[in-house]
């Protein structure tokens, strides 16, 4: 008996032994295999570059290939120069610092232009009233809400700029795109086939004292809104304005209050126009 359970273990050893080397075996093939099959490469349709289907991103930062962002439907894009017979069809309503391309005599006319539109007090305020403000009719010297101006001239382009004067110091994000959305409104209901073009607050130097230009970044990104809520266009001219450190460059700046620009910014304002034109 002895005898018979000792060779019963061995025998019963031995094909352990040889299960265990025969799933060693597979496990080794298998994974072999994997090995093989990883390296592969999988056949996918790929685009006009080489790249797969749907590789590249075709996103907000570069939707159309080319390297320039794709259009958010709003902001005025580079154009070629559109020249001045456009920019003499340009009509300009605003606050003191529009008012002031009359003074800097940088349109056709000079300081005899009839492309601006302003208060008799040179300043538009941003607020509740901004419907009711008169300005001075050029040519007639009516005084003239900016709708009835707008009915009466039926300008093809119209540029507004406002808040400097009054509405990125003290207007609410709802204050200020209510204001602002009830005179885009009244201009479009007296002027329907007007392209109306909301142009951003300009930068201010860093040591001025009345406008903080985060304040004025943050109200920028309101008007863009209120443009693309009323179909307008907007006019990032404020980019071009700013030194490294996002303040008004100081060889622009024509005052000591680091608000109001000089007859160089202003021509560079007129260049950035001409060359973001209104789509025909």
């Amino acid at each position: 008996m002895p005898k018979k359970s000792s060779a019963f273990n061995v025998d019963k050893f031995s094909r352990l032994v040889l299960l265990a080397a025969a799933v060693l075996a597979v496990a080794l093939v298998a994974l072999t295999v994997v090995n093989l099959v990883a390296r592969i490469p999988n056949e996918v349709e790929t685009d006009d570059f080489g790249d797969p289907v749907g590789s590249r991103e075709e996103d907000e930062e570069d939707a159309d290939g080319d390297g320039r962002p794709e259009w958010d439907g709003v902001t005025l894009e580079v154009t070629d120069d559109a020249g001045m017979e456009y920019q003499d069809s340009l009509v300009f309503v605003g606050d003191s610092l529009t008012a002031n391309l009359i003074n800097k005599g940088v349109l056709t006319g000079g300081t005899n232009t009839h492309q601006v539109w302003r208060s008799e007090s040179n300043l538009f305020n941003l607020n509740a009233e901004v419907t009711s403000t008169k300005i001075i009719f050029p040519g007639t010297g009516e005084k003239l809400t900016v709708a009835e101006a707008a009915k009466e001239a039926k300008p093809s382009v119209l540029i507004i700029t406002l808040g400097a004067d009054w509405g990125v110091s003290y207007l609410s994000e709802e204050e200020f795109k209510s204001c602002y959305d009830k005179l885009v409104k009244a201009v479009l209901k007296a002027s329907p086939r007007t392209d109306v073009v909301l142009q951003s607050i300009f930068p201010v130097t860093a040591g001025c004292a009345s406008l903080d230009n985060g304040k004025i970044d943050t109200a920028n990104k309101w008007v863009k809104e209120v443009a693309a809520a009323n179909e307008c266009y907007y006019l990032d001219t404020q980019a071009i304005l700013k030194d490294e450190n996002n303040c008004l460059r100081a060889d622009f700046c024509d005052s000591a209050d680091g608000m109001h620009l000089n007859q160089s910014a202003y021509a560079t304002v007129l260049a950035y126009i001409r060359t973001h034109a209104v789509p025909d």
